[in-house]
This record gives C-alpha cells, structure tokens and sequence, in this order.
C-alpha cells in the first residue's frame, strides 16, 4: 500500500503519523521483551540455598526482580534492587564467588559491562557460592533477536 499526499501539509501529517505509529510499536516490542525478560528471571530464581547442613531461604529474590520503564517506554530496565553493602545474595547468587564467578563470567555472552557490574559484589574472591544464573540469561534469550523484531515491526509500519 503507497502512501499519497496532495499537498506539503498533508504529506508532514502523514510523517507525523507514521512516526506516532513505529514510536508506538517500537514501545510495544520493548515492553514484551521486558516483560518476558522479567518473567522468566523470575521463573528462573532459585528459591533456597544449601551450604553444608544449613538450607538458606532465597525467595525474596524473586520478589525483587521488577521491571522498571525508562524514556517513556523507550526503554526498561530488568533487575533487582540490591543492597549496596552487607549480604549481596541477589548477585552472588547470579554469578556465584570464587571460583564459580570467574567460570560463569569467563563464557562469551558475558560483556566486560556485566563483568565490571559483577565486579562491584567482589569481596575476597574466596568465596565458595555456586552461581545460579536466572537474570542474565532470560535477558540474553529476550534480547538475542530484539533488532529483528524492531526492524521488522517498523517495516510493517512504514509500508
């Protein structure tokens, strides 16, 4: 379908209109992508820990995963609200210590952006908490194609 103008007027409301409309939709797949995101973080949260005999009660991560809109809709941020000091569970347990955070953060998918955030939990680099990755990995299944489908839901758009 071609898009006809008769005069100068006509034809810079229907440009307004068009980028009403991929404005809206670019929104709209940014939203789902979030939420999914969220979701399946949330899905995938461990609920408890063991260390030795003792089971340690992680459900309040889940609690804390929530997704937060940024540039009137243009953006969002997926995360948890974690403490700046004292017990950091929400983090250790994304990327473990020791020994199990340099093999979790030593995969491919993990930018030195992540790694200087996961840095910020660091503390002697002696601890023994096996990582349970639930964040980043629904961020990396909910963004991996999010450039196609933004692509795509504005072609539709333009046409």
């Amino acid at each position: 379908m071609g898009v006809k103008a008769k005069g100068l007027n006509e034809a810079i409301d229907l440009i307004n209109k068009k980028r009403e409309e991929i404005v809206e939709v670019i929104k709209l797949t940014l939203s789902d992508a979030a939420t999914n995101t969220e979701s399946q973080a949330i899905a995938s949260a461990p609920s408890s820990y063991r260390i030795g005999n003792e089971v340690i009660n992680l459900g309040f991560i889940k609690q804390k995963i929530n997704k937060k809109v940024i540039d009137n809709g243009l953006g969002f941020n997926v995360g948890l609200d974690v403490p700046s000091q004292g017990d950091q569970w929400e983090a250790w347990i994304e990327f473990g210590t020791g020994l199990s955070a340099e093999q979790i953060l030593g995969g491919a998918q993990y930018t030195s952006e992540i790694k200087n955030q996961a840095q910020l939990f660091f503390r002697n680099g002696e601890g023994r908490i096996v990582g349970k990755p639930y964040l980043y990995p629904a961020f990396f299944r909910n963004s991996a194609n999010l450039v196609n489908e933004l692509e795509e839901e504005i072609n539709k758009k333009i046409k």
